[in-house]
């Protein structure tokens, strides 16, 4: 499985939050609009349950918050970006640029996993991560993540 199989054109955005808390909202609301995500409002406490066990801010300027819940039929993915970089209290204390959110059924463990996985690969290719923050609109965003 691909990012691209997980993620729509209409669920990449440009993030026009400043705040990790904001974004993690922007990022539920998008997320929410696939019709996999039954519950917003249990994905966006979900979501915040994750985030307080320990930043998804995993580096390099990326972010990959997620949650397991019933309400999510299956798994789905978004990705947001900001060229300006947003303090999400990242492992390496460094701003962070692209979030991409994944929500998952709670017994989709290995699709989850491995999602996981693919998204963090794919996106400590500087290369690519570079050519997503330097995009000028989401479809190009989109194209970008369907080619890798």
């Amino acid at each position: 499985m691909k990012l691209a199989d997980l993620i729509t054109p209409d669920r990449v955005v440009h993030l026009k939050s400043t705040s990790k808390d904001e974004v993690l909202e922007e990022m539920v609301d998008v997320l929410a609009l696939a019709p996999q995500v039954r519950d917003r409002k249990a994905l966006f406490q979900a979501i915040l349950d994750r985030e307080s066990i320990l930043s998804t801010g995993i580096g390099l300027g990326i972010a990959v918050p997620h949650a397991k819940i019933a309400s999510v039929d299956r798994i789905v993915a978004a990705l947001g970006k900001t060229s300006r970089g947003i303090n999400y209290g990242a492992l390496d204390d460094n701003p962070v640029h692209i979030v991409v959110m994944i929500g998952a059924n709670d017994s989709e463990q290995s699709e989850y996993i491995r999602s996981l996985a693919r998204v963090t690969l794919l996106l400590k290719n500087e290369k690519i991560r570079e050519a997503i923050i330097g995009a000028e609109n989401p479809e190009d965003i989109y194209d970008i993540i369907k080619e890798y």
